[in-house]
């Protein structure tokens, strides 16, 4: 396959965190749904006029009342003890709309295997649990908002968990957990049990945050005549060198260089460096393409099974 349509959603950057990202650029691959999460321009003040809307009116705290609730389901009427307590919650406003959700996770240590990105995981953020695919990337804030991302987040570690779901308003606390099963093939709620695996903190929702996946094509060196270098086994034919040939090329010794000229008609190139390379050395090309966050399922007391691509209530 050529590399320019294998690699056709791929760009390169001159510098991962200063470097604009052209969102123009993903329109054509962003999921159905993109356009039509909700945009939070001015999170701080946001949140604060609906604090305030909540603190209006309603009940005293510490005043005894009573709660009549109608069209309770069946099954909720089977299942409910009066000796254990039922507990009641509402939802700020806009806390059903769904966001590009971000929060902050960071791994046990008592948890000694790796997370892999958009593995299944259960968090429990306030009074809501969520089954959520979430897309790891690094924290921190950059100028371009552009993050790289994270295969995977090994124990001990942070990231920044992001994914499609409910919005969630101020920093509430978050548990995660992984779902083990004493009998996979079995359906029974009693059988499912849940390992607390990392905890963390909701983050402000963004949908400009960009998380970033990030391939290198590496070359080796064939001829080197000072800082003239011809480059092989990066490309295999003259039509791919010649679409890469605006990106710039780095080595591990830290030299970096450009493409000059093809050579021949199988992907054999010249480039020139800032310095003279060892012939040990190997040449590589960064490309990077955006990676969108997946949806997130409300946990539901009829939420029986939850497979891979389907969902049985």
């Amino acid at each position: 396959m050529l590399a320019r349509e294998r690699l056709a959603r791929y760009r390169g950057l001159k510098s991962l965190r200063t470097s604009p990202w052209e969102e123009a650029e993903d329109r054509a691959h962003e999921p159905e749904e993109w356009r039509r999460l909700l945009q939070v321009p001015d999170y701080k003040s946001s949140r604060s006029q609906v604090t305030r809307e909540t603190l209006v009116g309603g009940v005293t705290a510490g005043t005894r009342v009573h709660v009549h609730l109608r069209n309770v389901p069946a099954e909720l009427q089977q299942s409910y003890n009066p000796l254990q307590p039922l507990t009641l919650f509402s939802q700020l406003r806009h806390e059903h709309k769904r966001v590009a959700a971000n929060v902050s996770i960071s791994l046990s240590s008592d948890y000694h295997e790796p997370i892999k990105s958009k593995e299944e995981m259960i968090m429990q953020c306030g009074p809501r649990r969520f089954i959520i695919n979430p897309v790891f990337s690094q924290a921190g804030n950059t100028p371009n908002d552009v993050h790289k991302f994270d295969r995977y987040l090994h124990p001990g570690t942070s990231a920044i968990a992001s994914f499609t779901g409910p919005l969630t308003w101020g920093a509430v606390p978050a548990l995660f957990f992984k779902r083990t099963s004493a009998d996979q093939s079995t359906e029974s709620k009693a059988s499912i049990q849940f390992t607390l695996i990392g905890t963390g903190t909701s983050l402000p929702p963004s949908s400009s945050r960009v998380v970033a996946k990030r391939v290198i094509l590496t070359g080796h060196p064939y001829k080197i005549h000072k800082k003239l270098v011809t480059i092989r086994y990066m490309f295999f034919n003259r039509e791919d060198v010649e679409w890469f040939k605006a990106l710039q090329l780095w080595t591990k010794r830290g030299r970096s260089g450009f493409i000059k000229e093809s050579l021949g008609t199988h992907g054999y190139f010249k480039a020139t460096f800032d310095g003279r390379i060892n012939p040990q050395d190997s040449v590589g090309v960064s490309l990077y393409k955006r990676v969108w966050p997946r949806y997130a399922i409300v946990w539901s007391p009829k939420l029986e099974e939850v497979g891979e691509g389907r969902i049985a209530v």
